[in-house]
């Protein structure tokens, strides 16, 4: 079910999203990450040559090559209130069908000893330099510039980053049994958001740049960061097992998949609290059913 079946977002503004998430209380802290991780994600199904997935490969290989790039010298005019540029920033998300959006503090425990690498870039970075074009589509040779360039792109270091914008993209309903295309689409969900989440982030943070101004996307196949441990920081998500005081922390988001950017200019935290909420898996596959709180006196806004 689509949220705005559950909620009406007409009087809503649209960095506040399609879901009612300025409702939720605030916290100040951000919660315990111990025990978070992400898994990882291949695009390569060999045992199933006819499945979609494989065909993602080379779309999602290109969006991590082209996650990171150069920054424009030329500033260029932004608001000078912190609040504001957040809401711009969350506004172009929702633009590109975010299911939800949070800017949140990069705590140091979210930073990867070994960043994740999609294998498929090496691949695709030899077919870029040697590829010829062979069509005349208007735009595609300043697309293929681009793609060398940020190829030829030296990766750089991101630990002065201290600010993440976390993108959600929730998953639709999986195909029933024996319906068309089945077994085209089977277990392709985690797939399709995560090419959802990269081209949403790697598009705001291309943008970001040509502005001037620091960012790096980071997706569920290449990241310098875990993305669990931002979800819940941001606050979108809880570390329910570490409520429960259990060892391993487990997150309470099933059927979502993330992707961020990390971005060097100040933001204000959203920091919404996850204990006025809970994600219903069974009924709604990823619906959100608010106990809305009392809405607290804070410039913060999710």
């Amino acid at each position: 079910m689509r949220p705005h079946r559950l909620f009406s977002s007409k009087k809503r503004a649209l960095h506040e999203g399609l879901y009612p998430l300025s409702k939720l209380a605030r916290q100040p802290d951000i919660p315990a990450l111990e025990g978070l991780y992400t898994s990882p994600l291949s695009f390569s199904r060999p045992e199933a040559p006819l499945n979609i997935v494989n065909a993602m490969a080379d779309h999602q290989a290109m969006m991590d090559t082209i996650r990171d790039g150069h920054i424009n010298k030329a500033r260029a005019e932004i608001p000078d209130c912190p609040e504001e540029r957040a809401n711009h920033i969350k506004s172009f998300a929702y633009f590109q069908d975010a299911s939800m959006a949070a800017i949140g503090a990069i705590p140091q425990a979210a930073w990867l000893e070994q960043p994740v690498t999609n294998p498929d870039i090496h691949r695709l970075a030899d077919e870029i330099r040697t590829r010829q074009t062979k069509t005349l589509a208007s735009g595609i040779d300043h697309i293929m510039a681009d793609l060398r360039e940020s190829v030829s792109h030296d990766q750089r270091a991101v630990g002065h980053h201290h600010t993440a914008l976390v993108i959600l993209v929730e998953y639709f309903r999986d195909p029933y049994e024996g319906e068309a295309g089945t077994g085209w689409l089977e277990d392709a969900q985690a797939h399709r958001a995560c090419l959802l989440a990269s081209e949403n982030a790697i598009v705001i943070s291309n943008y970001i740049r040509l502005l001037g101004f620091d960012a790096k996307a980071h997706t569920h196949t290449a990241s310098d960061l875990c993305l669990q441990k931002l979800a819940v920081a941001s606050g979108l998500a809880w570390n329910i097992d570490k409520a429960n005081q259990n060892n391993d922390g487990q997150i309470m988001m099933a059927r979502i998949m993330m992707a961020r950017i990390m971005i060097s200019g100040h933001l204000p935290p959203s920091l919404a609290s996850g204990l006025g909420w809970r994600w219903s898996v069974p009924i709604w596959k990823c619906a959100m059913i608010c106990r809305l709180p009392p809405k607290p006196t804070s410039h913060n806004l999710c």
